[in-house]
């Protein structure tokens, strides 16, 4: 076969697993979401899944690759200067708060948060490589302050939603930015 044909095929066949999916996730609870669920949906039987995805697992691991590596491609201004980390949770939240609603159930729905906190955490450490602003701290005490960066991020940004995205995403994120650099005492008055 022309492997220009393959290659389409390919395409075509993860574009219906990819959008069955997306379709499941707006309408059912991560645990009701099965191989089985996702080829029905998709039109396609469980050995064309296998070919391409080892488990449901690896689905979720290739949506929340794409999801970053469209972050860092195209939306992330300084990804080799960590010591910007107000500009990066005020990029990031703007990213978050434009993505599909599948993204943002997966972000903020409670079956899905083992999701929304790996979405968080991969972004956070594809800054750690190099120039850590807190390298000069044991490795302990660097990991509960990364904690609470991406706690801080990811409970501002469900909150949001939660909140029905009252405040408009640039104040939101300029907020998120300021609470990540600074905490709550400049807020204080």
């Amino acid at each position: 076969m022309d492997s220009s044909k393959q290659d389409l095929r390919v395409k075509r066949t993860r574009n219906a697993i990819r959008h069955a999916f997306e379709e499941m996730v707006l309408t059912e609870d991560f645990d009701r979401i099965t191989v089985k669920a996702v080829t029905e949906r998709a039109g396609i039987n469980r050995k064309t899944f296998y070919l391409h995805y080892e488990t449901i697992e690896a689905l979720y691991d290739d949506i929340l690759g794409s999801i970053l590596d469209d972050f860092f491609e195209r939306y992330e201004e300084t990804p080799d200067v960590p010591e910007d980390i107000g500009g990066h949770a005020q990029r990031f939240f703007l990213f978050m708060a434009q993505q599909p609603e599948y993204v943002e159930r997966m972000v903020c729905q409670p079956s899905y948060y083992r999701f929304g906190e790996r979405v968080y955490w991969e972004q956070m450490s594809r800054y750690r490589a190099e120039g850590n602003p807190f390298r000069w701290m044991p490795d302990g005490q660097k990991r509960l302050v990364m904690r609470f960066i991406r706690s801080t991020a990811l409970e501002f940004y469900r909150g949001w939603v939660a909140e029905g995205k009252g405040v408009p995403k640039q104040e939101a994120s300029q907020l998120v930015a300021q609470l990540t650099l600074d905490g709550v005492r400049a807020l204080m008055r």
